[in-house]
């Protein structure tokens, strides 16, 4: 039949479609249709989510527009019936016998029906009239108010159709025990099948669970709130508390037996599902005796912890405990066991997860891990299995002997509750089984019930989540930068186990019918039917149909304003009652504005809306007190101000007329009739009776109920006048002070979180419980306040008795003090309080002396608000007649409670001083009462501090105040301050008496009476009152008073923290800082100074109490006396053998981190004690020696090394001034103290949390420098050889020096560890050669045989950062190494390209290579010149190429000239090391410049000979030859060009140079078969230009020498010339030694001098000078002075000054080398006259005139030339030669190679010939 009506209708539909508008016309057709459409709609009810409504849908909406233009249509009766049939398709609500309303469920259903309806309503004021009234009647107060934010579409039943349980705080318990007995079909039929009796117990609980269980099966909501229940349910005796957690084991154990005892019907329901047996059996093992013990239960106990599953636990059920015993002479042999006698049909089981914890003595949580089945086995732990009965079918057991009945062992899990957290707390939740639906339990559908939240769960996660055990995660390790696998217990396991007794398959197949009452039948579809109607009401759909319907419709009407009451009606009671409740309201600002222009378009409208109010209070009581959300309290507050401003043109005359609006005008009538005749004048009584009857003063929304009585007391003067009337003031201050009126008794309503429900009942405090107003009622005072001041007439009020006595009434002012100690809004009540007491000067006296009787009985918190409304009183200044002086009567009652709370009385003066100042005067004028009382006398700190607060505020300076109270330390003078001439005078005034107290605040110093601290604040003002020196010598005067309150009662009292002592020594201090006459005070007077030294100190180093109170009071002491030591001589000198001055250097000053003050002022005590003076005695040079004597040895006795460094180096730094201060350090084992802070420091400085020790590092190594310098001269001595033998840690501490020599440490650490190192190795040659160097080759051999690249910090040198360096002195290298190594990549161009890098690279470089200088030297002494040396010394040389270091080839040639065997045998190790063929071969290959260096060409002349063989082959010589000539040749046409500049000719002498000295090498070596024809010619050409250039330059250089000869001879008499000479000798003389003393200074920053005697040798190059160069300028030849304690080790080596013999070589043979060599040895012969090795002042002259040549500069292209400007090192002021003799230079070069080359060719052409 269905499917033939659905056809019937479709057919119509089209039929109507196809006939298009002409049946239109047809009304009697139209409702015809239509009448088929509702009958079709009708039985398609079940269908409307399916495709065809919302195609029906759709048909209907396109049909409205043609169909309901027809007027006659819509006037029809059958049309209104159809209007309400499409009404009810919407809004009829299902019931217990038709669930299936309404019609249109689905959105598109109801959208297309709300469409359809405003159609039909449009331009019909019949149907508008009757939506009207039907709508209306849904927003009427016929049912409970809704909640705020109130959405049901969140409510609704689950999509699994289960309903949960809200959890109220802490029922989680409850709901899961609830749910696991609900779904249990028969423990769900037994409770709705329970009858009722009149003995029955518990008979309100087992109602209550009636009605849970309907509402779980029935509901339409997502859950129930179980508050009812527990509202009833008792446990131990007492109701539940919604906020404890409870086991749910225990709750589960109470529930059940409750059912149980209901009635017996429950209790054999409760028996049959959960009651079982279980037996305790003691068998005999001698005979077949049993014993058994049977014990009910209902849930059978697991234990969880050190079991792995269900099984193993319950092998402690089986377990068989066999023991013995003796009874009369019988030896009985026995067992225990315990087995299961009968099973329940729902096992459950609880998991023993808490366990309690006998050594912490607290509850724990077992998370280990314990599995169970889904399918569990009971056969084994029955009792028949276990007695041997076996006769039975397998999984099966007899009930009886004779029954057929058979019951099944094997048990299906139908839910697990589960509990996460720990022991102390956390949640249940739960797993259960569906097993009332057959369909859903052959499927096995699980579900998780977590409180109302109720869904779909897969049952192969529960292991998952209810086995426990660890869980592993993936966690990101930031130091390996890997994910890493991360384990941690899980806090969620199983709790309870619910199995049930598997049954036959007919049985599980059945459904279940559950009989449930009628009653809670219709009692939950009555709750249903309200939930659907809210849930049809609250829709966006909806809330769109109703703007349609309130603001566009009503447009189209024909007449708009006849319905605008009505409209308004519809728009407000909407508004109202359904949307402000909603928790999503988009749009309500557009429903706002449309309100308003409705009531401004309708005047009726606004009486309406205030009659309506004001014959209900429901929307008053319910929006502007109860609802939570203030936007909507303000919302409403505002519209209701906005009507009554729309109406108050015409209803204000009425205000104050009494009767009623009938017309009745009653002259005689009651002032309760007053305002009867307008609806305003009513609604606002109405507000006010609300106040009477209806609110608690402690309600939290108050703040828009009086903000709209204090606008509406504003609006004008009847508004205020017809609330003085009424008497409001009384009613608001009765409402308040929680009074009842005469005939009113007060009601109390809860508010809306307090009162969800009629019948929740909660403790509702009484008005005189509470504590605190809340702030919500600020704007009722404020109301008071207006009223008050509107009821002045000129100089009276005319307020009425009851409101004045309301207010001013009673004992004490109740009222005033009551608002004022709640806080609510002081400047208000302020402004009542001017009001009252205008013109009633006796009335504001007696509201003072309320305030301050206030102030004394309360305590200091609950007195703050009295002192805000004291302050605001004394504020007050001019403003209308008549207002008392509040000021007078203020500060004259203020001492009367100032015993009481003094301390918030002098904060509270503190304040007002400033600004008032009447209360300033009064305050200074009266400092002698309150001053010692308050700031010495007190007993309480806090109040000290206030007094102290109170001296401040008197200054009239902000700064001096604001930086007083700012300051961290009140011990801190106050540093050149300005101050005005009034405000020095008051603070010499207030000074003045603080200094007089002096005298006095010795009666406070006594411990035992008056503690440690009453003078610190008193001594801290007057430190910040030392501005200037007029305050400190303000003390001179009493200075006397001072010492005695100091000596003896603060200086002699062993008390460890004394901190009135502190405070008094840091003002002493501070006085007499910057203040030499205060100083003289105490060095002058003999009592002072002979007792002065003597204050008891505590040195605990472990109780930190004590060390901050030394930390601040030990400087001042010592800064004291440090001054008078600066001033006394004598002082000083009786200070420094003190034995307290010793204690002081013994005790504190190794605890620099704990006193950094006092130890600064110890050393600088200490400079002062052993400062020496030109006129000074013998006895006090004496006591200076003996001082540092004393404390030398003091200190290396009681210094720990490896944390007192500080103190090492500074007392070090200080004391050891002479040799003898040193040795003495070298005598008592100071080198090892030094070597252990060496230690700390070194393994410190590694650590990138300490890389502040650099400057440590670099000081200490100053004084081992020092130290080890100092003995030296003395190495003959015994002691002193003994000394250096018991330092056996050398080894060791030079190893860590050398690890300190990379580019991670800055140039002056690792300047400082080689000058250490040097003397180390000039100290014990023996021991460092044997050690360090094996250590240094073995180093550099690594780095150039690694491919590992090295590690770089930020100080090697670098071109891109060169700006960066220094600036990361916190990084530090992986590990401790050295690495000085010069690799060929590490250097990043040649030398001569960029000067500044070549610089960096020396300065970086050159002290290590100095260092090992060293050492090859002292090893050719000590004749220890070993292979492995000489390999170090090639390997360093090979490095240093880049830096054209001569240092070794000058050694190498030195050793090659000495005849001994030691030198030969280094000179053939040297030969047969491949790295020297390279060294020789990279000098001719890459670096033929460095051959400009005389000490290197002779080197070459020396080893090239040699070497030849390993260094290039014939061919190879041959191609270099023709390489080098070629690039003479293509070199001199490029400088051809310009050949007249000097400037590119000094650029390439240089290289012309040396490549012409390398062409000579060669040739030596090789005479090639045929030599380039255009080489001589080029050579001459250039010897020509040369040569015309050095004339040109020589007669302008001896042109200006004549022109400045002749201005000093002009400028200068003769004695003047005389003197100018002989100072330009001395100046030559001075320029040499400062320029030896800058040099060495440059080299090594940190080394002191010496080099002389460091870097000189015994062996002497001979009859051979060399021109000065980077290297022989600064690094001298060594002359050692060798020990005589070494002299057994060391022999003496003669210098050999012999030429190469002849027939060892080439040399011999080679006539034209001999030639050429000749010609060198002619230019070295000239060199030298011109240049002796001492005239550095000539090489001073040479510059000078070089740069004075043309006015030009040194090109900074020639590397040499830049270099030896800018560095003006002693490595020479130019590279290779005095730069202005380059030229003359290459000429002769170019003479010899001329020579040489014509020779070779002339005898190439012979041999042609």
């Amino acid at each position: 039949m269905f499917v033939s009506q659905r056809g019937l209708f479709l057919k119509r539909v089209k039929a109507s479609n196809s006939q298009g508008q002409r049946e239109s016309s047809n009304p009697s057709w139209l409702c015809g249709y239509w009448h088929v459409l509702l009958t079709s709609l009708g039985v398609w009810g079940s269908s409307l989510y399916s495709s065809s409504d919302h195609q029906v849908m759709l048909t209907l909406k396109n049909k409205t527009t043609g169909y309901f233009s027809n007027n006659v249509l819509a006037l029809s009766l059958f049309f209104q019936e159809f209007l309400r049939d499409i009404f009810n398709l919407l809004f009829l609500l299902p019931s217990l016998k038709d669930r299936q309303q309404p019609k249109c469920k689905s959105h598109s259903s109801r959208a297309a029906a709300y469409d359809l309806l405003v159609e039909m309503v449009k331009g019909s004021v019949e149907n508008y009239r009757l939506i009207h009234n039907w709508v209306m009647a849904q927003h009427m107060q016929s049912h409970a108010p809704y909640k705020w934010d109130y959405w049901p579409h969140e409510d609704v039943r689950a999509e699994c159709r289960f309903v949960g349980l809200t959890n109220l705080g802490a029922t989680c318990y409850l709901a899961s025990t609830i749910q696991q007995l609900y779904m249990i079909p028969e423990a769900r039929q037994a409770v709705f099948t329970a009858k009722y009796s009149e003995d029955m117990k518990h008979k309100t609980t087992l109602l209550e669970l009636q009605k849970m269980f309907t509402y779980l099966m029935e509901s339409e909501c997502k859950a129930y709130n179980p508050r009812p229940f527990c509202k009833t349910y008792t446990m131990d005796k007492q109701p539940l508390n919604t906020g404890e957690q409870k086991d749910m084991t225990e709750f589960f154990t109470d529930l059940i037996t409750k059912i149980e005892e209901m009635s017996p019907e429950l209790k054999n329901t409760v028996k049959s599902l959960f009651g079982g047996v279980i037996t305790n059996n003691v068998v005999s093992l001698d005979c077949e005796h049993v014993s058994q013990t049977a014990e009910e239960f209902y849930t059978v106990r697991c234990q969880v912890a050190d079991m792995k599953n269900i099984y193993v636990t319950k092998v402690l059920l089986e377990e068989i405990f066999k023991f013995s015993f003796y009874f009369f002479s019988f030896f009985f042999l026995l067992s225990f066991r315990a087995c299961f006698k009968k099973l329940p049909r729902i096992l459950s089981f609880n998991t023993m997860r808490y366990t309690f914890n006998m050594v912490t003595m607290m509850k724990e949580k077992v998370n280990t891990h314990f599995s169970f089945p889904l399918r569990l086995d009971m056969t084994p732990y029955t009792e028949d299995f276990l007695m041997g009965k076996s006769d039975r079918k397998e999984g099966f057991k007899e009930v009886g002997d004779h029954s057929k009945d058979t019951e099944s062992y094997e048990y299906d899990l139908i839910g697990v509750t589960v509990h996460t957290g720990t022991a102390d707390g956390g949640h249940y939740y739960s797993f259960i089984r569906d097993i009332v639906n057959p369909h859903a339990y052959k499927n096995n559908k699980w579900y998780l019930f977590n409180d109302a939240e109720v869904k779909p769960f897969d049952s192969a996660q529960l292991a998952s989540e209810c086995f426990g055990g660890e869980m592993t995660t993936k966690t990101y390790d930031s130091v390996t930068d890997k994910f890493m696998d991360f384990s941690f217990e899980k806090t969620h396991s199983a709790y309870m186990l619910f199995y049930k007794r598997m049954e036959p398959e007919e049985e599980n197949g059945k459904e279940f019918k559950f009989d449930v009452s009628s009653e809670l039948l219709e009692w939950i579809w009555h709750d249903n039917m309200q939930f659907l109607q809210d849930k049809n009401i609250f829709e966006h759909t909806y809330f769109g149909f109703m703007w349609q319907l309130c603001s566009c419709i009503p447009s189209t009407l024909p007449d708009p304003k006849a319905v605008s009451l009505m409209t308004a009606k519809l728009s407000t009671s909407f508004v109202l009652e359904t949307f402000i409740h909603s928790k999503e309201k988009p749009t309500m600002l557009q429903w706002i504005e449309l309100l308003t222009k409705q009531f401004n378009n309708s005047q009726a409208a606004c009486e309406w809306f205030l009659d309506r109010m004001a014959d209900d209070d429901w929307w008053p009581m319910q929006i502007l007190i109860k609802c939570p959300n203030q936007i909507v309290r303000q919302m409403f507050q505002r519209l209701c101000i906005h009507v009554i401003q729309r109406l108050r043109p015409v209803h204000a005359h009425l205000y104050l007329q009494p009767g009623m609006e009938d017309g009745s005008d009653d002259m005689d009538a009651s002032v309760e009739d007053i305002g009867g005749r307008s609806c305003v004048t009513r609604f606002v009584r109405t507000l006010l009776l609300i106040m009477e009857h209806g609110v608690k003063p402690h309600s939290k929304h108050l703040t828009e109920y009086f903000a709209f009585l204090y606008e509406f007391a504003k609006m004008g003067e009847e508004e205020s006048q017809f609330l003085l009337s009424l008497q409001a003031i009384s009613t608001m201050v009765h409402f308040y002070m929680g009074t009842k009126g005469p005939e009113n008794p007060q009601v109390e309503v809860l508010s809306e979180e307090e009162g969800e429900e009629e019948e929740e009942e909660e403790d509702i405090l009484s008005l005189a419980e509470e504590k605190y107003r809340p702030a919500a009622l600020e704007k009722m005072i404020a109301l008071v306040a207006l009223l008050v001041e509107q009821s002045r007439s000129e100089r009276h009020l005319t307020l009425s008795q009851t409101d004045m006595a309301a207010l001013t009434g009673g004992k004490g002012f109740p009222f005033l003090f009551q608002h004022i100690r709640d806080g609510i809004n002081i400047r208000q009540t302020c402004n009542l309080i001017f009001s009252l007491c205008r013109y009633n000067n006796r009335l504001a006296e007696h509201i003072v002396s309320m305030l301050f009787t206030s102030i004394a009985k309360l305590t200091p918190e609950a007195a703050n608000p009295f002192f805000k409304l004291l302050t605001m009183l004394m504020e007050f200044a001019g403003g209308p007649p008549g207002m008392p002086p509040f000021a007078s009567y203020i500060l004259q009652r203020i001492w009367e409670v100032i015993e009481y709370n003094p301390s918030q009385c002098l904060d509270w003066l503190a304040v007002q001083t400033p600004r008032n100042k009447l209360a300033h005067s009064w305050v200074l004028q009266n400092m002698e009462n309150w001053v010692e009382r308050f700031l010495l006398a007190h007993n309480y700190p806090r109040v000290r501090t206030s007094a102290a607060y109170l001296l401040v505020s008197l200054i009239p300076s902000n700064s001096f105040r604001q930086m007083f109270r700012s300051t961290r330390s009140l011990h801190i003078p106050t540093r050149d301050l300005p101050l005005s001439p009034d405000t020095t005078v008051v603070l010499h005034q207030v000074y003045n008496v603080l200094l007089g107290l002096l005298s006095r605040a010795k009666l406070y110093v006594d411990a035992a009476v008056h503690g440690t601290t009453k003078l610190v604040p008193y001594f801290s003002f007057m430190t910040y009152c030392l501005i200037s020196k007029t305050e400190k010598l303000m003390f001179s005067t009493y200075f006397m008073d001072l010492w005695n309150l100091f000596q003896p009662k603060l200086s002699e009292p062993a008390i460890a923290t004394n901190h009135n002592k502190q405070a008094l020594l840091s003002f002493w201090y501070n006085v007499c800082a910057d203040c030499p006459e205060n100083i003289r005070l105490i060095v002058q007077n003999p009592v002072v100074t002979k007792n002065i030294a003597f204050n008891y100190i505590l040195a605990d180093h472990d109780d930190q109490d004590v060390v901050l109170f030394n930390r601040g009071m030990l400087p001042a002491y010592y800064g004291i006396l440090r001054l008078c030591c600066e001033q006394s001589p004598a002082f000083t000198r009786q200070l420094a053998s003190h034995q307290n001055i010793q204690w002081a250097f013994k005790n504190l000053t190794p605890h620099a981190s704990q006193y950094p003050g006092a130890v600064e002022e110890l050393f600088n005590l200490m400079q002062l004690f052993i400062a020496q003076r030109p006129d000074m005695r013998e006895e006090e040079l004496e006591d200076i020696k003996q001082f540092k004597k004393t404390t030398i040895s003091c200190y290396l006795r009681c210094l720990d090394g490896r944390s007192c460094w500080t103190t090492l180096i500074s007392a070090f730094r200080i004391l050891l001034e002479s040799d003898e201060d040193r040795l003495l350090v070298v005598f008592n084992r100071g080198l090892i103290l030094m070597t252990e802070s060496f230690n700390t420091l070194h393994m410190m400085y590694h650590e990138a949390t300490a890389c502040h020790v650099t400057g440590d590092l670099v000081e200490l190594l100053s004084i081992f420098l020092s130290v080890l310098k100092s003995t030296r001269p003395y190495l003959q001595r015994k002691d002193v050889k003994q000394a250096l033998i018991q330092w056996q840690e050398r080894i060791e501490f030079a190893h860590k020096l050398l690890t300190l020599l990379n580019s991670y440490s800055p140039p002056e650490l690792r300047n400082a560890c080689i000058d250490v190192l040097k003397e180390l190795v000039l100290l014990s040659p023996h021991d460092f050669l044997h050690t360090l160097v094996p250590f240094l080759q073995h180093n550099h051999c690594t780095y150039h045989h690694s491919n590992i690249p090295m590690s770089l910090g930020p100080y090697f040198p670098c071109r891109e950062n060169i700006k960066l360096i220094g600036g990361k002195s916190n990084i530090r290298p992986p590990r401790p190494e050295l690495n000085m190594c010069l690799l060929p990549t590490m250097v990043e161009t040649s030398k001569g390209k960029d000067d500044v890098y070549d610089r960096m690279l020396l300065d970086y470089f050159f002290s290590y290579h100095q260092f090992i200088h060293l050492l090859c030297r002292v090893a050719i002494n000590c004749e220890k010149f070993t292979e492995t040396l000489v390999k170090l010394s090639v390997l360093v040389a090979y490095e240093g190429l880049p830096l054209h270091l001569a240092l070794f080839p000058k050694l190498w040639t030195e050793l090659c000239q000495t005849q001994s065997a030691m030198s030969k045998n280094c000179i053939k190790l040297l030969c047969e090391d491949p790295v020297f063929a390279e060294y020789i071969k990279c000098i001719l290959m890459d670096e033929r410049t460095f051959l400009n260096n005389n000490i290197v060409y002779t080197f070459m002349t020396h080893f090239l000979l040699k070497v030849q063989g390993q260094v290039f082959s014939e061919a190879n010589c041959a191609n270099l030859i023709s390489t080098l000539i070629t690039n003479l040749i293509n070199q001199y046409q490029n400088l051809q060009s310009d050949f007249t500049n000097r400037v590119e000719i000094s650029k390439a002498s240089a290289s012309l140079n040396g490549d012409l000295r390398a062409l000579a090498l060669l040739l030596s070596v090789h005479t090639p078969k045929q030599l380039n024809p255009a080489l001589i010619p080029t050579l001459q050409e250039l010897l020509s230009k040369c040569r015309t250039c050095l004339q040109q330059r020589n007669s302008l250089q001896e042109q200006e020498a004549k022109e400045r000869k002749t201005k000093d001879d002009e400028g200068a008499t003769p004695v003047k010339r005389r003197r100018v000479s002989s100072d330009e000798e001395h100046t030559v003389d001075s320029c040499n030694s400062d320029m030896k003393t800058e040099t060495r200074e440059v080299l090594t920053p940190t080394s002191t001098s010496d080099n002389e005697t460091r870097d000189s040798s015994i062996i002497d190059p001979g009859t051979e000078q060399d021109l000065p160069s980077p290297e022989n300028s600064s690094v001298k030849e060594y002359r050692m002075e060798v020990p005589s304690s070494f002299s057994e080790d060391v022999s003496n080596i003669r210098s050999q000054h012999a030429e190469e013999q002849s027939g060892d070589g080439r040399f011999e043979d080679c006539k034209e080398f001999k030639d050429l060599h000749c010609s060198k040895d002619s230019n070295l012969a000239e060199e030298e006259s011109e240049f002796p090795s001492t005239s550095i002042s000539a090489v001073l002259s040479d510059l000078a005139d070089l740069r004075s040549c043309d006015g030009q500069a040194l090109p900074s292209q020639d590397p040499e030339a830049a270099l030896s400007l800018s560095c003006g090192h002693s490595r020479g002021l130019f590279s290779h030669m005095q730069q202005h003799d380059i030229l003359d230079t290459l000429c002769r070069t170019i003479e010899s190679t001329i020579h040489v080359v014509t020779r070779i060719s002339g005898k190439g052409n012979q041999a042609a010939s």
